[in-house]
């Protein structure tokens, strides 16, 4: 995919920059982000959640997308901690049909995808002492 003719956005920049739903996803995102330093392959885990593997050319350590609708894909976009950032995971949208979502239901998938993520890291790591909320799927 040529993602230079697509346009990347925010949930906020969808339903504006007081949404509920990017504060619900920005948790979620927080709370997994930890566990996702876990992921040696992001091609088998693009595999296993039914995605893709991608380069945004974000600067990215890693980034899988998943369509959740027709037209409308979610990016995941994650850094690695390092001596100067600490650990970051960002979900992006974009297709020719997400202004015509809502909020809640693109946050309500993105959370059930990185639960699915969760279950991957939890299943490619069996002899590690893995953060607590891979446990709790």
């Amino acid at each position: 995919m040529a993602l230079k003719d697509s346009k990347l956005i925010t949930l906020s920049q969808i339903e504006g920059a007081d949404s509920p739903h990017q504060k619900q996803l920005q948790r979620a995102l927080q709370a997994r982000k930890e566990a996702l330093e876990y992921v040696k392959d992001a091609n088998k885990l693009a595999k296993f959640i039914g995605g893709r593997a991608e380069q945004l050319g974000l600067g990215e350590d890693w980034s899988v997308s998943k369509e959740i609708f027709p037209g409308v894909r979610a990016y995941f976009v994650f850094n690695r901690a390092d001596a100067e950032f600490p650990t970051n995971l960002r979900v992006l949208f974009s297709g020719d049909s997400i202004k015509m979502m809502r909020g809640e239901d693109l946050a309500g998938f993105v959370i059930l995808i990185l639960i699915h993520m969760l279950r991957f890291v939890r299943d490619t790591n069996p002899d590690t002492k893995l953060p607590e909320v891979c446990y709790r799927v």
